[in-house]
């Protein structure tokens, strides 16, 4: 569940009144670990550490490694390592180091997500006599799927028209 600002500011200020986290935890509902996390976002970056994500930041390569770099070095915990930079969830941290640790730097540079856009199929205007091997096998391929689909196409079209005859019939 996310939290708006607001909410954040008023757990923040109750437990900055002098109540423990677990006391603060159950006067708003919420888990006492978010609590002290808050807390410590808020003392460390202010409102802006705060502040919930308009979208899920992106982060490069190299702000990945230096991330991980001073986390090793300074001997830091992952949570510790977010509040200094600000990231959201120390669980990330974890995720870049183990996949650091597999496949080195190609392992912190972030994949497109979802699946490839479908190209277009590469059809030359040469002459079929011309054309590769493969660049046949491409626009066969191609060729296949377009009246598959056609046929799809035409085969709901008739069903909606005989659909529509006998709602037709029915009427009268």
């Amino acid at each position: 569940m996310r939290y708006n600002l607001d909410f954040k500011k008023q757990v923040i200020a109750y437990y900055r009144e002098g109540y423990s986290s677990h006391a603060t935890a159950k006067k708003f509902t919420v888990n006492p670990k978010f609590v002290l996390k808050w807390v410590k976002q808020y003392q460390s970056g202010g409102i802006e550490a705060i502040k919930p994500k308009a979208s899920k930041t992106k982060y490069s390569s190299e702000f990945k490694l230096k991330v991980l770099t001073v986390m090793l070095r300074q001997g830091l915990s992952q949570s510790e390592v977010a509040l200094k930079f600000n990231i959201s969830s120390p669980a990330l941290i974890s995720h870049w180091h183990k996949a650091y640790r597999q496949q080195g730097m190609s392992g912190l540079i972030s994949k497109p997500k979802g699946r490839a856009a479908m190209s277009k199929p590469f059809i030359t205007d040469k002459p079929n006599d011309e054309k590769t091997l493969a660049e046949l096998k491409r626009e066969n391929e191609y060729l296949r799927a377009e009246v598959a689909y056609l046929k799809k196409l035409d085969a709901l079209l008739k069903a909606e028209e005989r659909a529509g005859k006998k709602q037709g019939l029915s009427k009268h």
